[in-house]
């Protein structure tokens, strides 16, 4: 069978499994997952002409692919080019140039790239380096609003050192499918009592650990990374925090009441893990979080990415009354790049005699935090890291972890995402509003993208551990589930086979 018929095939028995998906058990869905996320490889037929393989091809967004070409002059010098055009007709960029060895072979694993987006063995540099083509706006987010929808990547091997934007004819190409869904995983748009959002289910019944996902001063809704939690068993709800539908415009004052709604809607849905939740945000929510994690008992797990740990420009009010008034910061205190991309650092609001922090000294023994920063976040978040400990092991909590990722800046994705070195932000909180900002301003992050790669990685094993041991394996409400579902396979499990 030839090599597109061989993954056609594959890519049907994968969607029949889709479609069976809602009459399996867990573990029947957990192993639809498992062959996907290997993904399916190029088998092309290598011959004396240039060739461009990925292995794997097809695969889910947050498995490593890896380039490697042929057939080319031996010691002679390429370029690698990759682009991708987003729901926007936006399009987005990188290249590298690599000298073949005397094989006339390129290894993305071993081989050095010698100039363009990056230098040195990155294996997935072209993807992490995506950016905003050369016509295009600097202040492009890439991100994937349509979930069901694969990023395709369109690798190209062209002759000799070039510019990213050139005319030469490509001596190869290949085109790569990178999935934010597993088969079988479901997508439910949530307009529940006041709760704004998107619930996405693993295959299967079931019990699987919720998660309730939010992101920063973007506003709107952002799925892609409950899609991704899908994808490796978690129940997550995508959840929209302002600038959304009918809920507030701004993040001037938000309603804590909002948040636990969605955390009981959550629990609710039948295959989800009743007893406990786990948050995870970024950037300005970490103060809805860490507000979370201390107020309602019902969250265990916390992770907060380049997270705020004070309240900050909101008036956070829970149950009718005043939980905390956020500190401001001043406008003066910025300053803009050469890009015009403002940055600034918080470093002195980052400390334990402002009267905004969020008392997570005060989360319950078990409600547990992973906090993670970027040692080149534009704006010092590094600086939040030390009064949290200070302030956690001051009153005797050790339920914590923190990280700092050297070289990573503010926008820490999962993997394979690009660098985000600076995007647009609808809304940007100051205590006096200026012209500047009124409309949205670009935003600088920091960060450089291979370790930025490397932190991404790092962090979605590490969230996806933290998150499942806290949710579902200390939940009592599973380990029950576990006691009387063993005792109900012994039972139906005839004797000659016990």
């Amino acid at each position: 069978m030839s090599g597109s018929l061989a993954n056609l095939s594959r890519w049907w028995k994968l969607s029949l499994m889709s479609s069976r998906a809602k009459h399996i058990g867990q573990n029947q869905a957990v192993q639809i997952c498992r062959v996907w996320s290997r993904g399916l490889s190029t088998s092309n037929t290598l011959g004396t002409d240039p060739w461009v393989t990925a292995k794997p091809r097809v695969c889910l967004h947050d498995v490593p692919t890896i380039l490697q070409a042929g057939g080319l002059k031996p010691n002679s010098p390429v370029t690698l080019v990759a682009s991708l055009t987003d729901e926007n007709d936006k399009q987005y960029m990188s290249h590298a140039h690599y000298v073949c060895d005397k094989r006339g072979m390129i290894d993305v694993r071993v081989a050095a790239a010698v100039g363009g987006s990056y230098t040195g063995v990155f294996p997935m540099g072209l993807i992490a380096s995506l950016t905003p083509a050369p016509h295009e706006n600097t202040a492009l987010r890439l991100y994937r609003r349509d979930t069901s929808l694969p990023w395709k990547i369109y690798v190209r091997v062209l002759e000799g050192h070039q510019p990213m934007v050139t005319e030469a004819e490509p001596l190869a190409e290949v085109v790569l499918e990178r999935h934010l869904l597993a088969p079988g995983v479901r997508r439910i748009p949530i307009h529940h009592g006041r709760v704004r959002g998107v619930l996405y289910l693993p295959p299967g019944d079931g019990p699987f650990p919720g998660v309730v996902d939010m992101f920063g001063s973007i506003g709107g809704l952002m799925e892609f990374r409950s899609a991704m939690l899908a994808s490796r068993g978690f129940a997550s709800l995508a959840v929209a925090v302002f600038a959304y539908e009918d809920l507030p415009t701004t993040t001037d004052e938000l309603h804590l009441d909002y948040f636990e709604e969605a955390v009981e809607f959550l629990l609710s849905q039948p295959g989800v893990v009743p007893d406990r939740c786990g948050v995870v945000a970024i950037s300005k929510s970490g103060d809805i979080i860490f507000s979370m994690g201390t107020l309602l008992p019902k969250v265990k797990a916390v992770v907060s990415i380049s997270g705020l740990t004070f309240a900050y420009h909101t008036r956070f009010m829970y149950k009718g009354k005043l939980y905390m008034e956020g500190c401001k910061y001043h406008t003066t205190s910025l300053d803009i790049n050469d890009e015009g991309a403002l940055y600034g650092s918080m470093e002195v609001l980052f400390s334990n005699d402002n009267p905004s922090m969020i008392p997570v000294e005060e989360a319950d023994d078990d409600t547990h935090f992973l906090v993670a920063v970027g040692e080149d976040d534009s704006w010092g978040f590094k600086h939040s890291l030390p009064p949290f400990r200070e302030r956690m092991l001051k009153n005797h909590k050790y339920n914590f972890e923190t990280i700092l990722y050297p070289g990573t800046g503010h926008i820490i994705e999962p993997p394979y995402g690009p660098l985000i070195r600076q995007s647009f932000q609808r809304h940007f909180p100051e205590q006096e509003k200026s012209e500047m900002t009124s409309r949205g301003i670009m935003m600088s992050w920091g960060g450089s993208p291979q370790p930025a790669c490397e932190a991404q990685v790092d962090l979605w094993q590490r969230m996806r551990t933290f998150l499942m041991n806290h949710i579902r394996d200390e939940s009592p409400w599973y380990q029950q589930y576990l006691t009387d579902h063993s005792k109900h396979t012994k039972a139906d499990t005839p004797l000659s086979k016990l």
